[in-house]
This record gives structure tokens, sequence and C-alpha cells, in this order.
């Protein structure tokens, strides 16, 4: 239910990716690519020849700031939270309405390459192509994935997760703000065509417990419907946390491996968590 192709910042094309789920023995896909619709058709097609169900995805970019706590830089709060869209039938106007965070997708890439290149004292021309490389020559599509492969391709940090631990993290030196949806109007688009919101990842936005709280507890209160469960390889503590606070609020829960491709191998196609008693899954609505 949470996978990535080409159309963003995936490495296998959007009928790779599902051809390559079938082999893993899924039967029910989300191509979910950021910020963009781009891959659905072409999923669809391969998933129908293949007989598995395919329901409509995207992960959208929005903007949260998430209060609460005693923090010394409350700059720190705002954040880039990520809301997958499920079951949407409207895809044309996902598609117009997505066209500005993909423009600002561009124009936020180059800034950080930017600052790659002044960090490290490389060219910046040298830096740029060798991302658009990356996202086969798609500058909307670029995103801090590209950046961190071409980083440690080039030998600037020793691997795809230092770059963005050190340099490409919420508020780390070369990271750059997303221009995006605030969370209501994002989980209200996804509503408008047709669709189901769900919470990606509630756990890894760098927050304290209490922050991750009152992240869902917002999305809740947005109008949110579901949560996606943590990966099986996060701690058990915080699978507990996170179980109770879906409960406490009467969300539905998404399941996802947030697959990537070879950038970030450790995501495995299938690699999913199992609900536990009474979870509803957002997948039966769509």
């Amino acid at each position: 239910m949470h996978c990535h192709s080409t159309c963003s910042d995936g490495t296998f094309s959007p009928s790779e990716v599902v051809q390559k789920a079938h082999e893993k023995g899924v039967k029910v896909l989300s191509l979910s690519d950021h910020d963009t619709v781009l891959g659905i058709l072409e999923a669809r097609q391969t998933a129908e020849s293949l007989g598995m169900t395919l329901i409509h995805g995207v992960e959208i970019s929005c903007r949260h700031r998430v209060m609460g706590g005693y923090s010394k830089k409350p700059a720190q709060n705002e954040k880039v939270i990520h809301v997958l869209g499920y079951g949407f039938s409207d895809i044309e106007t996902m598609h117009s309405k997505l066209a500005a965070i993909q423009a600002n997708r561009e124009t936020r890439g180059y800034a950080m390459c930017e600052r790659v290149a002044s960090t490290f004292k490389r060219p910046m021309d040298e830096i740029w192509q060798a991302v658009l490389v990356q996202a086969k020559g798609n500058p909307q599509a670029v995103g801090r994935t590209h950046i961190a492969k071409v980083m440690a391709d080039q030998g600037l940090v020793s691997d795809v997760q230092k770059a963005f631990t050190g340099y490409l993290a919420d508020h780390k030196p070369c990271y750059v703000a997303l221009d995006g949806l605030s969370l209501k109007d994002c989980i209200n688009l996804i509503h408008d065509c047709g669709g189901k919101a769900s919470l990606a990842h509630a756990t890894r936005y760098n927050l304290t417990a209490n922050k991750v709280r009152k992240l869902i507890a917002d999305f809740a209160s947005s109008g949110g419907d579901a949560v996606e469960l943590p990966a099986s390889n996060e701690p058990t503590s915080t699978r507990h946390m996170v179980d109770r606070v879906i409960k406490e609020h009467g969300l539905k829960v998404s399941i996802g491996s947030d697959f990537h491709g070879s950038t970030m191998p450790w995501r495995v196609l299938g690699g999913v968590p199992k609900l536990h008693e009474g979870q509803v899954g957002i997948w039966e609505s769509c």
C-alpha cells in the first residue's frame, strides 16, 4: 500500500514495481509516488494483466507545525509531513492540484543542490546534472533521495542514509523547506477527489513521542482517516504507542513497505507490519 516508481524517487518503472510485487505474492498494491499520479495508468494496466488489485495512490507533501513540549528552536517544529491518498477516483483533478507542488519540487531540488555544491566545494552544474540523471531527466521529480544517491556516488558521504542524517533531513545544512499545502488542505484535496487520507510513517519525522502523539491528534482533528503502522523493524514500544493513539482517535490503519528500489534496499516489497486485533485497514473503504 506504499511504494514508489521512477515517476518520483523510485528506481523501477511503475510496471516493474507491480511485476516485482506480483513476484513477492502481493495481491493488493497501491503505487504512491511523491506528489504525482503519472504512474497510475501504467501500473493499473500491468496489475490487471497479472490479476492484481491496484488502488489509486499518491504521497502528498504538506507543511505542518507540530506543537507541544519545550523547544529552544520553535522554527524546527515546522515539518514536511507526508499524507497518503488512497482510492481517489478523480485523477484529473488530483493531477491538476499537484502541479504547483511539482513545480516547487524542481525549485526546491535545485536549491538543495546549490547547498550541497557550496558545502562540498563542488561545481553546481556537476551536482545538478547528476541528480537529473537519477531523476530520469525530470526536474519536477527531483527529491532528496536522488540528491542523497548522488552524494553517496560521488563520495561526499559514505552512504545514502548518511546524506540524510547529516545534510538533507529537516533543518540540516543542505535542507530547503517545502512550499506545499497545509495538512488540512491536503486531506481536503484527497477527500474532494473521492479518496481516503492516511498519515505516512508518523514516527519518521524526527519527533519526540509526545509530538508523534500530537501529530496524529492533529491529523485526526483535520479530518484524516487512517495512520500508517510503523515498520516491523521499529521498536515494539513504538508500535504500542502508535496503536494506542490510533485507537484513541478512532482511526483506521494502512500498511506499506515504502519501497523505493535500489537506493533503499532495506525496504522490501511485501514487507509490511501485521494489524492487531480491532484494527481496520483503510483499503477496505477504497
